[in-house]
């Protein structure tokens, strides 16, 4: 074994020894994820968002960069129901995708902000009323709008992740590959005249590569994975998402996925998906992680 590889596999036995001691691994709060199905057509080889739609059973998902402005919606054995393309957008790198209430009418909100070549300042927010299966696949550009965001100071935008708290819709977005991965806020969907919008720096976490996050229907708990953990906390009556994101969180078990950058919670918030890309022709599944009835007493 030569010097430079036992430093790489040093530096990560170290990285995830320090996950290990930040976070506290627990069984109590969710059950072991179970596979609901296979993702096998085609045109999904590179999901990197999900997020539960409005119609039961089904999940939004999309893919990574190599892919048009397109939307998929798949039922929960991970088989494909129907593809949405939006009309009149270039999408450079989609990393995630949300979901928002305004007016009492859901929208999706596709995240563009990748920035694996490193050179974007602004990110793009694609906002748009939730399709129905029946809808035409063509969502018209008349209906979508464009948010612009970027990180404070000089920083370059790099992110995979962003979450919607439905309890007074701020947008987070949670940066990938800085030594410690911080969560950035804005109000996006609070100002709606307002189009480019800098982030706001709310807490700093001990880990780096993050690829995905979510928060749960009643705006209570928060889900942030990496590429070999996922990490989950619950936020006490009274408390910010800053505050809550200071303490240490649980550690929720988890059989690493290919190459895992989404997370969702279900609609009921009585558990959460995930779903990872196929790279170099390996599988990918649909999971589910079932909450455990007494997690809601702790």
């Amino acid at each position: 074994m030569n010097i430079a590889r036992t430093k790489v596999l040093l530096v990560m036995v170290l990285f995830l020894s320090g996950i290990r001691i930040y976070a506290q691994n627990n069984k109590d709060y969710f059950k072991t994820q179970v596979p609901l199905g296979e993702l096998t057509d085609p045109g999904l080889k590179e999901v990197s968002g999900i997020v539960a739609a409005h119609e039961e059973g089904t999940f939004w998902v999309h893919n990574d960069s190599g892919d048009s402005a397109n939307i998929y919606l798949i039922d929960r054995q991970a088989k494909l129901i129907k593809r949405f393309a939006l009309e009149g957008i270039d999408m450079v790198d989609c990393e995630d995708i949300d979901r928002v209430k305004i007016a009492d009418k859901n929208y999706l909100v596709l995240a563009d902000i990748g920035n694996n070549l490193g050179k974007r300042v602004w990110g793009c927010l694609y906002v748009f009323p939730e399709p129905s299966v029946g809808d035409s696949s063509l969502i018209s550009k008349k209906y979508i709008k464009t948010i612009f965001v970027k990180f404070p100071g000089q920083k370059r935008l790099d992110a995979e992740s962003i979450m919607v708290d439905p309890t007074d819709n701020t947008l987070y977005v949670v940066s990938k590959r800085e030594f410690q991965s911080t969560v950035y806020s804005a109000p996006v969907f609070r100002n709606r005249k307002q189009q480019y919008f800098t982030l706001s720096k709310v807490a700093e976490l001990p880990f780096t590569f993050a690829t995905a996050a979510a928060i749960d229907p009643t705006g209570k708990e928060l889900l942030i994975k990496n590429i070999t953990t996922i990490f989950y906390w619950k936020r006490k009556l009274g408390r910010s998402w800053g505050e809550t994101l200071q303490s240490k969180p649980i550690e929720v078990p988890y059989s690493v996925e290919p190459q895992g950058e989404a997370i969702a919670f279900d609609k009921d918030g009585e558990g959460f998906y995930t779903i990872s890309e196929r790279p170099f022709g390996l599988k990918s599944y649909l999971y589910y992680f079932e909450k455990n009835p007494k997690s809601n007493d702790k």
